[in-house]
């Protein structure tokens, strides 16, 4: 006969840990009623999900918690996770090796790399290097952090194709990587293993880089554009390439830039957006398409259509994302694969709003994907999900958000 067992079950997220007295009464027709005590112990589970404040996504997505630990998740050929492993999808949160602290990510749209800046000012990249895009003067792929050679201290880090741009704290800018039309703004082409300053004579704010250009923000809010330009990303009222920084036309004050693999947008100091360059899927944002008779590009700042006022910008491959002041999240430009958040596949030409009543306090968009922190610092993602990109557990892409799936 047992007088006593104790059963262990794990708790749900709404009973509290601790041990519970229960008492089974069981009794027999004809026959007194029989009492077992259990002590019933009720566990949390071992999984902890962190609070993110930042997430970046291209070919694969990475986020960082409040205290600066980098988490990736998606797909990892070229060993972009950072986790010393190249298996070739992972679709949940792995966590970077070496236990940095980052201040800021970028991860390649195209090419399989990352790079961070760390608290310390010191640049890393991991992945793909066939190109030196990872600054380490080496062609050899890396699979965790690895330092960027350079003595300079940097504040940002902006991931192109082939090319990786830094600010230093002083404002200047630094290149390194691969680019055949001037990505790196010093007047020349083709490879650098290690950063080398460009876009000489002219201090930064901030950078991004696209497809094989680059933008910077001076203090002032001017934004200059160099590199490609086939599309009219270097907003300067042409179609060319151009090997130096060319101001952006129209007089605009920008506080912010995203660039986008062929598109640029910039964010006014009055929270009005404006975007250039290709056009191809509405990327623009102005309301046309070539689809419905629109401008194929635009070779100067157009404004977003909508009228919204936008409190930060991130571009994707052809998808552009931004969040209001109110946290509602916004997308338009490429959506065959749900990356706008709408519930479609329906490309959209203007801003769109993100399903759901989820208030974001950023959003990222990728590759045919997008990811969003909200304000309690949970991360959604949505779109493909062919690679894990979207970090639920599965390969199944979303079309409204989801929320990522913390080992």
């Amino acid at each position: 006969m047992v007088d006593s067992l104790t059963l262990t079950i794990v708790a749900g997220a709404s009973v509290a840990a601790g041990t519970y007295p229960l008492v089974i009464t069981a009794a027999a027709i004809g026959a007194d009623g029989q009492q077992a005590p259990l002590a019933v112990v009720v566990t949390v589970a071992d999984t902890q999900v962190p609070s993110i404040n930042f997430v970046v996504t291209g070919g694969h997505t990475c986020a960082l918690t409040l205290a600066g630990a980098a988490y990736c998740w998606g797909f990892n050929g070229g060993g972009q996770l950072g986790n010393n492993d190249s298996s070739v999808v992972d679709p949940t949160p792995v966590a970077v090796v070496g236990g940095l602290a980052f201040q800021i990510l970028s991860v390649s749209k195209i090419n399989q790399a990352t790079c961070g800046v760390a608290v310390d000012g010191d640049a890393y990249c991991w992945g793909d290097n066939d190109q030196g895009q990872l600054g380490d003067g080496t062609r050899t792929r890396r699979l965790i952090p690895t330092r960027v050679s350079s003595g300079v201290k940097f504040k940002s880090v902006a991931l192109g194709n082939g090319h990786a741009c830094a600010l230093a704290v002083t404002g200047t800018a630094y290149c390194w990587g691969f680019s055949p039309n001037g990505g790196f703004g010093d007047g020349t082409i083709g490879e650098r293993l290690t950063p080398q300053e460009s876009a000489l004579g002219l201090t930064f704010e901030s950078i991004v880089a696209g497809g094989d250009f680059t933008c910077g923000l001076t203090p002032e809010g001017d934004a200059f554009c160099w590199g490609l330009g086939f599309s009219g990303q270097l907003g300067d009222g042409t179609a060319t390439s151009s090997l130096s920084p060319r101001k952006v036309s129209g007089g605009l004050a920008f506080k912010t830039l995203a660039a986008a693999d062929k598109t640029v947008c910039g964010l006014t100091v009055t929270g009005g957006a404006f975007c250039w360059g290709d056009n191809s899927f509405g990327t623009i944002g102005d309301g046309t398409s070539p689809t419905d008779g629109g401008a194929g590009r635009r070779v100067t700042p157009a404004a977003v259509t909508g009228g919204l006022t936008f409190l930060s910008l991130s571009a994707g491959h052809s998808t552009v994302c931004g969040v209001t002041d109110d946290g509602s999240g916004y997308c338009w430009g490429y959506n065959a694969s749900g990356g706008v958040g709408d519930g479609t596949d329906t490309n959209r030409s203007s801003p769109t709003r993100i399903i759901g009543d989820l208030t974001f306090q950023r959003v990222s968009a990728g590759v045919g994907m997008t990811c969003g922190v909200t304000v309690a610092n949970a991360v959604y993602c949505w779109g493909d999900n062919n690679n894990g990109d979207l970090g639920d557990g599965t390969t199944t892409s979303r079309f409204t958000p989801a929320a990522v799936r913390w080992k």
